[in-house]
Parts: C-alpha cells; structure tokens; sequence
C-alpha cells in the first residue's frame, strides 16, 4: 500500500516509525558524543622531583613569555612556555641543580631542556644589594640570571642584570608553582 495510504496513518504503524527513527537518532548521538564523559587525562610535573643527586625540588617557576626572548624570535612563534625549577641539597639548603623548560607555542610541542648548578649572587642594576639566582653556562646565555622578588615571582634580568621588559600581551615574570602540581586536561 502507498505511504499515503491508511496503512501509514494507523496508530501502531505511526508508533513503530517514531521508534525506529528515535532509536536511529539516539545511535547517531552515541557515536558522535561517544558514551559518556571521558575521564580527564592527568599529567604530572615535567620535571623530576628530585634531582639525580636525590635533592628535592624547591622552587617551580612558570609562565608565558614573549618569543623575543630569543634573538631572533622563531618564525610562527606565538608565545614561549617558559619554566625554572630549582633544586638544593636536603643536608644543608644549599643551591645545588636547576632545570629550565622551554616551549615555543606556534612552532611545535617540542619541550627544549636546559640543567646545571646554580649560585646565589647580589645585585641587579636596580639594587646592588638583591638576590640573584645565577646559573652556569648549562642555561643559554640570556636565561642565565633571575632576580627573585619575594616566594612567589621570579624576574629574568637581561645583560645588565636589569628586569626584562615585556610586551602588550606577556612579561618576563614568573609566577611560582606548587612542586608536583599535576594538571588534568578534558581529552
């Protein structure tokens, strides 16, 4: 009998043509949404918790930069991740290893690794008498002095050891991270 007919238009017909249709649309929805929330994905720190020596990590310090921080910045560079982990012996505090992390965002997900020792100093050119986190010729030569205000921030200083200045959009002071903090991503 045609569709247009009394067939069609007859209440069980009518229902099972809803079902069949309701049962393809839940079907759909199922393979593009997938069955449910997926657990986030959990990353841990990028760096060891402690160095090979077995001294623990102190300090994580972290944030975007700009790409001028290289000389020339790199062709699609949006912004550099860049992270300063630092490392003291467990006996007696003293400065021991460093690990730096950098992450040209635009250019690629590769993570450039950068490790040695690192002293204390004294002096920025705006104080002759601040702390200086120094590190050894293991860090480029631009990412070798950092000026340490309070717990919490952490200035990359230039040359002349004064604060790097930023841009519109991102500065040169990073921020301090919890040691260990995991992140957990929506996959």
């Amino acid at each position: 009998m045609p569709v247009g007919g009394r067939l069609w238009k007859h209440p069980r017909v009518s229902i099972g043509v809803g079902v069949v249709a309701l049962a393809a649309i839940a079907a759909v929805v199922i393979a593009l949404v997938g069955r449910g929330p997926e657990t986030p994905q959990t990353f841990g720190p990028w760096y060891p918790l402690t160095n090979q020596s077995g001294d623990p990590a102190v300090a994580d310090f972290e944030n975007h930069v700009p790409c001028a921080i290289d000389d020339p910045p790199a062709a699609e560079c949006q912004r550099v991740k860049l992270g300063v982990v630092l490392y003291r012996d467990e006996a007696t505090g003293a400065p021991s290893t460093y690990l730096i992390s950098v992450i040209r965002v635009g250019v690629g997900n590769d993570r450039e690794t950068h490790e040695g020792t690192w002293t204390v100093a004294r002096g920025t050119g705006l104080d002759s008498q601040a702390t200086v986190y120094q590190l050894d010729t293991g860090a480029p030569e631009h990412l070798r002095q950092y000026w340490p205000v309070g717990d919490n921030i952490l200035y990359l200083l230039d040359k002349d050891k004064m604060p790097r200045a930023g841009d519109a959009a991102y500065g040169y002071a990073l921020s301090s991270i919890p040691i260990g903090q995991k992140v957990q991503v929506a996959r």
